[in-house]
């Protein structure tokens, strides 16, 4: 009776990988086109990340605008061509290449502005990642990743470069305000890699180009270009990703926050009233100044 009641609680265990999930098209004039997630779009299970944007951008875009309440991160492609150029009320001015990864952790608030060079064509992610209430009112701080200092799991049939937190034996950058683990790998045809998933965190895996069929235990869910599932937190597990055709994907792991939150675009606070302070702090200029 104890094994028929063991194989019955596994029959009626949650699936933990989502459904294949289909980037929303965006496009903002002649020099922004993009792939666009959010969070509503995963039922939950792509917490701790609220938005991703997989961009093309030729020209600049954005004014300088606002964050509250989350981290924005950008994280350059390798095949991206010339610099972005990004300043922040930090007082930081860099110059992203590609393979870079600069992390604004906005917390109580923090303005950016970001643009290509002339003659640049940037590929992307644009992520925004929540933060849990306790961290929503820290000063902001930032963190940048160089792509030379990015590890690389390096295999016959695959290339992973291991841009946060830790894959196998490769440990990438790390100092995030909540753990994190963000992989940018390739797959050739009949490639596979595994990643380990700790207990706790959440996944959320994406195909840039190619298809390829994320497994977790005895489930598999296939996704082509353009689409994204998601491996729920729960138990430790492997994710194995195989692909039959070249593929390139991007792997994010962190912990689910599971808390209620108020959006106001670029803004998400724990209140509406927190969303108003920090409004009126930025356009008294408390958070500072973008200077050239």
């Amino acid at each position: 009776m104890g094994n028929i009641a063991k194989i019955e609680k596994a029959e009626l265990a949650a699936p933990r990988v989502g459904p294949a999930v289909a980037a929303v098209p965006h496009r903002i004039g002649d020099g922004f086109s993009a792939r666009h997630f959010s969070e509503e779009m995963f039922g939950g299970t792509m917490d701790p990340l609220l938005m991703v944007d997989h961009f093309v951008m030729t020209a600049p875009t954005f004014d300088p605008h606002l964050h509250a309440g989350i981290s924005a991160v950008t994280a350059m492609f390798e095949d991206s061509r010339g610099t972005f150029l990004n300043r922040d009320t930090l007082g930081h001015n860099v110059a992203l290449k590609g393979g870079d990864l600069y992390w604004l952790a906005a917390a109580s608030g923090a303005a950016h502005e970001e643009k290509p060079a002339e003659g640049a064509r940037i590929h992307a992610l644009q992520l925004f990642v929540n933060l849990p209430e306790r961290l929503k009112k820290c000063p902001a701080r930032s963190l940048k990743v160089d792509a030379g200092a990015v590890p690389v799991l390096q295999g016959d049939d695959h290339r992973v470069r291991v841009v946060l937190g830790r894959s196998g034996e490769a440990e990438g950058a790390t100092g995030t305000p909540e753990e994190m683990t963000m992989l940018d790998g390739f797959l050739d045809a009949g490639g596979r890699f595994t990643h380990g998933l700790p207990e706790g965190r959440q996944a959320w895996i994406y195909a840039v180009s190619g298809s390829l069929t994320v497994h977790s235990g005895n489930e598999a869910r296939l996704i082509e270009d353009g689409t994204a599932t998601t491996v729920a937190a729960g138990a430790a597990t492997d994710i194995r990703l195989t692909a039959d055709v070249p593929a390139h994907f991007v792997l994010l792991a962190g912990k689910p926050i599971h808390e209620a939150f108020v959006k106001h675009g670029p803004l998400v606070m724990s209140t509406v009233e927190d969303v108003r302070r920090t409004l009126a702090s930025y356009a008294e200029g408390k958070f500072g100044r973008i200077t050239a």
